[in-house]
């Protein structure tokens, strides 16, 4: 069933020996527990370059990516006001026993997503505003492999280029120039072992130095190296 909140859910994460964060326009919602029983809820926001960190396991784990753009609808604040940062979930609703009542549900990952989720739709206002489905269109718009310019999606959308950058900002986080950027980059991720080469322009980059370039300045590190797994690991 489509949620039009939520774009997936990880009850989860795979335990690896280094986590990576991958730039990422989104938004996630994320309840974890530590091993001495304590609980809390956090949102952070969207990444504009890759992190890598030693993994540390924890017992729960769960997370909630909102969908793109709807960031402001649902938390009420500007996604810009959470790029690169991650803060606790009452900084940005306000004073909750979330994190509490999710306890109880340390066995049950599941249906601590439902109460979340529940929580967070709660937070929705009585009339949503009518930018959404522009966002949305964008949002698709940009991620295409073609990349189409600001400007042409603007104009296919009947806004002004101008207006769709403020809007875009402030419901997604990132300028539209910046997500398209991003998205095309984290599509290259699982073809970190194909010949460059051969995805460069299928990519819609101008060629191999393009993508090269582009990947590193946005995950830090080379294709090759990325691939290798030589990744620099955040001291945090």
């Amino acid at each position: 069933m489509h949620d039009p909140w939520i774009e997936t859910v990880t009850l989860k994460p795979a335990i690896t020996p280094v986590t990576v964060l991958p730039p990422d326009p989104a938004t996630t919602v994320v309840w974890r527990m530590t091993r001495a029983g304590e609980s809390d809820v956090l949102v952070a926001g969207p990444r504009t370059m890759a992190s890598y960190h030693v993994t540390k396991e924890l017992p729960v784990c769960v997370r909630l990516r909102i969908r793109t753009g709807r960031v402001m609808t649902l938390l009420g604040t500007a996604a810009d006001e959470l790029v690169d940062r991650t803060v606790p979930l009452e900084d940005v609703v306000g004073p909750s026993d979330l994190a509490e009542r999710l306890v109880a549900y340390r066995d049950r990952p599941a249906e601590a997503v439902e109460v979340v989720r529940g929580f967070l739709v709660d937070q929705l206002p009585a009339r949503l505003p009518g930018r959404l489905d522009l966002v949305t269109n964008a949002v698709a718009e940009l991620s295409d492999g073609m990349q189409p310019r600001v400007a042409e999606t603007a104009a296919g959308l009947g806004v002004s280029e101008r207006y769709l950058r403020r809007v875009f900002r402030e419901d997604v986080g990132v300028s539209p120039k910046h997500f398209a950027r991003i998205a095309r980059v984290r599509s290259l991720i699982g073809q970190a072992r194909r010949p460059w080469a051969d995805t460069a322009a299928y990519a819609g980059y101008t060629d191999q130095s393009h993508l090269i370039a582009d990947f590193r300045s946005l995950m830090g590190v080379t294709p090759k190296a990325f691939a290798a797994g030589k990744v620099p690991l955040s001291s945090c």
